[in-house]
């Protein structure tokens, strides 16, 4: 195997290729880079056996092959070395020399028969999406996904593709976030079905919106057994195992009404969370809500703080109540959020919260309440 390039298009490949090797692999080949010619390109993968990563370089390719080198070790040294040519030899013994204009290093290999095959794109299954479409729904929704494997199931995504509508799903138990996508190209699944559910996981897809750049289109598909998920982007494709599972019926906790419904401005609020923030933080990070006729009271209460309280400028319609939330999960929301202005839907102290952005109708994030202890 024989090839060259740019140090410049090496470096950033390598880094976006080493966060996919696993960080505490029991089998050694996991936590190297598989270095391969392919069709005139240098190709990298890597893999933790959740998530897989192919990876396309331009190169001079002399003599086709492939090898595995220790993917930090490598990563490191090519971050070192200034920019320009690079020459990769590797000899008999399995040996790869690497020339730069002053530098010249060799590597021991594993052999790439050890490698873990990333499996492929069924093309049968695949379909052309919007990517900044995607990407600004994944936003909205993927923090509500849990982040322990407590239950497995609750660390997914729940999309779920018809032709011409994608709705995405996330929660944690405590909080839910839905969006619908009212698609303006049908998509065309391929796959002899009306729908396609798959529970993705959350890190998977955001790992796709960090790798996605500028591209407009992705291509989405499922592998030929059906268990993972491929993302094709221009240069890279991601692979993605799928979480199996029942998901939670969450449409049975969505509030069908509201008897008090709470118009705010999202800047106002924002600045109301942050300063009771300082003392809630310090009391299981409760926030108390007052309803009153004409405006919203936000309240904070630390012992060994003190206490917090400001008056919010607010349109209420509907009865007066206290109620109390986490004050993180509202300031999740309202980071993604792009109106100016807040919609809170109320019923009970202990029920549910709907929390919605006048902007966008098709968004809507649900809170579990705290219980007030007075």
């Amino acid at each position: 195997m024989k090839f060259s390039l740019l140090e410049e298009n090496l470096n950033p490949a390598l880094a976006h290729v080493s966060r996919f090797v696993s960080a505490k692999a029991q089998l050694p080949i996991l936590n190297h880079i598989l270095f391969a010619t392919d069709s005139g390109r240098l190709k990298l993968s890597a893999t933790n056996l959740e998530m897989g990563i192919n990876f396309w370089v331009g190169a001079k390719i002399e003599t086709e092959g492939n090898l595995c080198l220790p993917a930090k070790d490598i990563a490191e040294f090519i971050s070192y070395l200034p920019v320009g040519k690079l020459n990769f030899d590797l000899n008999d013994h399995q040996l790869l020399s690497v020339k730069s204009a002053k530098a010249s290093s060799t590597f021991t290999t594993l052999p790439p028969s050890d490698f873990p095959q990333i499996p492929s794109l069924d093309s049968k299954t695949a379909f052309d999406f919007d990517l900044p479409v995607l990407a600004q729904s994944v936003s909205q929704v993927a923090f509500s996904a849990a982040v322990d494997d407590a239950r497995p199931v609750l660390t997914s995504v729940l999309c779920r593709f018809s032709s011409d509508n994608l709705t995405l799903v996330a929660t944690d138990g405590f909080r839910l976030s839905v969006k619908n996508i009212k698609l303006v190209n049908p998509v065309d699944l391929k796959a002899g079905d009306d729908q396609l559910t798959l529970l993705i996981p959350a890190k998977s897809l955001m790992e796709v919106l960090k790798l996605s750049g500028s591209s407009p289109k992705i291509k989405i598909g499922l592998t030929p057994d059906r268990h993972q998920v491929v993302f094709v982007l221009e240069d890279l494709e991601l692979v993605s195992r799928l979480i199996e599972g029942d998901y939670p019926n969450y449409e049975r906790i969505i509030p069908e009404s509201s008897s008090t419904k709470i118009f705010v401005n999202k800047n106002e609020l924002a600045q109301a969370i942050r300063l009771a923030s300082v003392f809630a933080r310090q009391s299981a990070n409760i926030v108390r809500f007052s309803v009153k006729k004409s405006s919203l009271e936000l309240s904070a209460n630390a012992p060994q703080i003190g206490q917090n309280q400001i008056s919010l400028d607010a349109r209420i319609e509907g009865d007066p109540l206290d109620i109390a939330f986490n004050y993180k999960f509202i300031s999740d929301f309202l980071s993604v959020t792009k109106g100016d202005e807040i919609v809170i839907e109320l019923n009970q102290p202990l029920t549910p919260g709907a929390f919605r952005d006048q902007s966008d109708p098709h968004f809507l994030h649900i809170i579990m309440p705290v219980r007030l202890q007075d």
